[in-house]
């Protein structure tokens, strides 16, 4: 019999290719906002701002994991910070009620949180050991992961994974960057020797396998590749493996400010993720160059 996965954020590209990898051995059930996509069967209603979930999706659960999040992208305005902070850290306790009331112990709790906890500002190299930063982002991230940590009262093993930049051919940054480099642009915002740090989704997807099977994989994670690359190098790359026509353009910081406020504060990120800890857990990256994951 199949062990039973609980998923939340189910219509996102990561949760989309984590249950592409994992669909063959395990069973996947999902939870969703949408009434419409409900089956009762693989799909399951919840509303975090109503506590109400449909606890036929916790019945015999073996993992959760926990990838719900409104886009941080978004405009801050109250609303949407509210938003963004009761579907993460607002499900998490959901979750975390609802097993608790339901006598239910997962084996495996694993949640997203962000490189945003080091802080808006932060510069240098993090290791997960390093403070959290003081800005409402990074005490959201933080408040996410202590959410989290609750279900080791329930005797369950939980993993935190601070997400990178996220590389899929489908969706977010590449998408459009090779999208307007197709049409002759690139643009860098800020400067050019600012780092980008980046992971491909498989290889999110293949830590969340990994994390599933290997009880050795515990507390939180730096999730990024292995190889530091600068944002000229990342643009020149694309150029050089895609588009040798397309012109590379920088925009100041304060242009993008004009455009987006202080969320420009987040891809105008200056600090590098240690991976020392992935490393010593073994992980085997399947794309540790951007020239792998632009010929894929």
């Amino acid at each position: 019999m199949k062990e039973i996965i609980l998923i939340t954020g189910a219509n996102g590209s990561l949760a989309k290719t984590v249950k592409e990898l994992l669909s063959n051995r395990y069973e996947i059930r999902n939870l969703t906002t949408n009434k419409k996509s409900v089956d009762k069967k693989s799909t399951f209603y919840w509303d975090i701002t109503k506590k109400y979930i449909d606890t036929n999706a916790l019945k015999n659960c073996k993992h959760i994991i926990h990838l719900s999040g409104y886009s941080i992208l978004k405009k801050w305005t109250d609303k949407n910070k509210k938003l963004m902070h009761e579907s993460r850290i607002g499900g998490a306790k959901l979750l975390f009620k609802k097993c608790k009331e339901l006598n239910i112990s997962p084996t495996t709790f694993i949640s997203a949180s962000a490189s945003g906890i080091y802080g808006l500002t932060a510069i240098g190299l993090k290791t997960e050991k390093d403070e959290i930063g003081l800005d409402w982002v990074a005490k959201m991230a933080n408040e996410w992961e202590i959410s989290a940590q609750k279900f080791s009262e329930l005797g369950t093993r939980v993993v935190n994974m601070r997400l990178s930049l996220l590389l899929s051919k489908n969706s977010g940054f590449l998408k459009y960057t090779l999208l307007s480099m197709k049409y002759g642009i690139g643009i860098i915002t800020g400067e050019k020797k600012d780092p980008i740090n980046w992971i491909h989704i498989d290889d999110v997807a293949s830590f969340i396998k990994e994390s599933i099977q290997k009880e050795q994989y515990q507390g939180t994670y730096n999730l990024a590749n292995q190889y530091e690359i600068s944002q000229e190098k990342f643009f020149k790359t694309i150029k050089k493996e895609l588009f040798p026509y397309s012109l590379i353009i920088r925009l100041p910081i304060f242009c993008i400010r004009l455009v987006l406020g202080k969320r420009s504060m987040i891809i105008n990120s200056k600090i590098t993720l240690s991976v020392d800890k992935l490393k010593r857990s073994n992980f085997v990256w399947k794309y540790t160059r951007l020239e792998d994951v632009l010929k894929n």
